[in-house]
């Protein structure tokens, strides 16, 4: 894709019909990527969870592109002050901007809702995605208790 195409994308919240695309997701991440964000598969299992049984205190959203998720964007305890967020990209489609296509949608819904801000953790090593957050205004506020993530805060000026 060239600078002036841009992928254009369905964005919607994660249904029930769509463990086949969240398993084709996960399955077509690479090792850096699944060692970064899908430890244990830990968000697999939680994605195909919310398919199966919606939960309030979480949102999962998909955005679509010719037919398999692009990447998605996830909060966990979304009734509270703070939620959690979290981001995935498919991989080949790293550096074309979408990730700040993720963090505004993101940073947009969480707003919208009433949210005072966003915390999010992410693994030491995944400079990329420090990277990201920090252009979009979260701080770094220190290492989680495992030693492992970094914890970022974005607060909303009210």
């Amino acid at each position: 894709m060239n600078e002036k195409e841009k992928m254009s994308f369905t964005v919607r919240e994660l249904g029930a019909s769509d463990e086949s695309l969240v398993n084709e997701f996960f399955d077509a991440m690479g090792g850096e990527s699944r060692a970064l964000f899908n430890r244990r598969d830990y968000n697999r299992r939680g994605a195909l969870k919310y398919c199966r049984t919606k939960d309030k205190t979480r949102r999962y959203y998909v955005f679509l592109s010719e037919e398999k998720i692009a990447g998605y964007v996830f909060f966990l305890d979304f009734h509270t002050t703070v939620p959690e967020l979290g981001i995935a990209l498919r991989d080949e489609l790293a550096g074309q901007g979408i990730g700040g296509e993720l963090m505004r949608f993101a940073i947009d819904t969480a707003r919208e809702a009433g949210a005072g801000g966003i915390q999010l953790t992410t693994h030491v090593a995944n400079v990329r995605a420090q990277a990201l957050y920090e252009k979009h205004g979260f701080e770094c506020r220190g290492l989680t208790k495992n030693g492992m993530e970094l914890f970022y805060l974005l607060k909303f000026i009210k």
